[in-house]
């Protein structure tokens, strides 16, 4: 996929143009690029919105799955099984946390950020997207 560098000031105040990222249909809001560092904001369609929000959730609760199963299985390891179980399941959460993560970078463009030249390179975008920015700037 075609990639795109737009300035930092515009992606981090919802300048950049109304064209989903991903899919590159007219967009319906902005989504943060990463969880920590929520200021490069890109446009996305509200379809791929709550994509993004569920993977978020399940790359949540998957975080919490595999520290509680496993912290269970060693509070109950005199049972052998129990902590077979626990480890087990802390196991598929980890597998669970992991395919939530590839989903969300799948959905999300690639981003590098260079704040010597003020610039945010945005990869794995669509090519309708980088024609909107190409027109926004000419």
């Amino acid at each position: 996929m075609p990639a795109v560098e737009v300035k930092l000031a515009d992606a981090t105040a919802r300048r950049l143009p109304p064209v989903s990222v991903r899919s590159g249909r007219p967009a319906d809001g902005y989504a943060p690029t990463a969880r920590r560092s929520s200021e490069i904001l890109v446009p996305l369609t509200q379809t791929e919105f709550d994509q993004l929000m569920a993977l978020r959730k399940r790359q949540t609760s998957a975080r919490y799955g595999t520290i509680g199963f496993l912290v269970a299985g060693v509070a109950m390891s005199r049972f052998t099984l129990l902590l077979s179980l626990g480890v087990l399941i802390s196991f598929v959460s980890i597998l669970m946390w992991a395919a939530a993560t590839l989903g969300v970078m799948r959905l999300l463009p690639a981003v590098e950020v260079d704040r010597g030249r003020g610039t945010v390179a945005l990869g794995r975008v669509h090519r309708r997207f980088v024609q909107a920015v190409t027109d926004a700037v000419d």
